[in-house]
């Protein structure tokens, strides 16, 4: 829902947000991948009380509901063994009113850097959206997503030599036209850091027909090529979309080169609970993330390997 749209409601959706961060620790989480990242789905969507709190999630719509998750996540960059770093950003409504009325959008995009085993400006970017539309659990869009993310960077850590620098970055308010993603595009363009590529995942948890097919949206034709030979060698389906509806777009509009990754949202193979009350936990295919999640890490492993002095 977007504010520019819901002026005569906002005596409702206005109120004092109050900070949560100090009250979010995870303690006793898997050391296991896959049990992690059951364990994240299911804190993140509501299934389980978010400890040690004890506060189940509805949604990650809300200011709270978003402070919440955000506490979560900075967390779970600690367990990765990143530092946790927020960006927040102020975007101005489409409707000048609103922004007299109520205020310009705010949000924070929080993320981490895993570095280069020698100090290079070089990065790659990594990142899913944490928000959801208001009363919708979110376990498919996107707890996938960042249960996916937290198994590539904990492998990715392990890697003993790597040429770039890889940023795991967690995007706020994606439901509300890309806003975070737009923000932290901008933010790393003016730390003028040198992406070599953006990665971003949306909805990565649906397999119905069990093929562990995924879809990239608008690759090179450099990231295809990579992505198809680990699917090749992985057995795993890969078909090229032209989706620009999510976090990668606000990415490209700069010139970086980035793409989309998700289930088969044009092939059909997706969700139908997107955006609804269902969209629980129970609808995850855990099998198929684990599988997404070995895929991705193949492929980012190969270009944290690459030489890119060059090119």
């Amino acid at each position: 829902m977007k504010r520019h749209l819901i002026i005569i409601m906002i005596f409702v959706f206005t109120s004092c947000s109050k900070s949560y961060e100090e009250k979010v620790v995870i303690d006793n989480f898997p050391q296991d991948i896959n049990q992690a990242q059951i364990e994240i789905v299911s804190s993140l969507s509501g299934h389980q009380p978010m400890q040690p709190i004890g506060v189940e999630l509805n949604a990650r719509a809300t200011v709270k509901e978003r402070d919440l998750t955000r506490a979560y996540l900075i967390e779970l960059l600690k367990k990765l063994s990143l530092k946790p770093i927020e960006q927040n950003y102020r975007q101005k409504n489409v409707n000048s009113l609103v922004d007299i009325l109520i205020g310009p959008f705010k949000g924070t995009n929080i993320y981490g850097v895993i570095p280069a085993s020698k100090s290079t400006n070089q990065y790659i970017i990594l990142g899913a959206h944490y928000d959801t539309a208001r009363g919708c659990p979110g376990a498919n869009d996107n707890a996938s997503a960042i249960a996916l993310l937290y198994g590539v960077t904990k492998r990715l850590s392990e890697i003993s030599t790597r040429k770039v620098n890889v940023l795991v970055v967690f995007f706020d308010q994606e439901e509300e036209d890309l806003i975070g993603s737009k923000a932290f595009a901008r933010y790393i363009q003016k730390k003028k850091f040198e992406i070599l590529s953006v990665h971003t995942f949306d909805q990565i948890g649906w397999d119905k027909d069990k093929d562990r097919a995924i879809e990239l949206e608008l690759p090179t034709i450099e990231l295809e090529e990579i992505y198809k030979e680990q699917g090749i060698k992985s057995g795993i389906p890969i078909h090229t979309t032209r989706v620009n509806s999510t976090d990668h777009q606000s990415f490209r509009d700069i010139g970086i080169n980035a793409v989309g990754i998700t289930e088969e949202y044009v092939n059909k193979d997706t969700s139908p609970f997107k955006d609804t009350p269902n969209d629980t936990f129970n609808t995850i295919n855990f099998e198929y993330l684990e599988s997404s999640t070995n895929l991705v890490y193949e492929v980012i492993k190969t270009l944290v390997s690459k030489n890119n002095e060059n090119e």
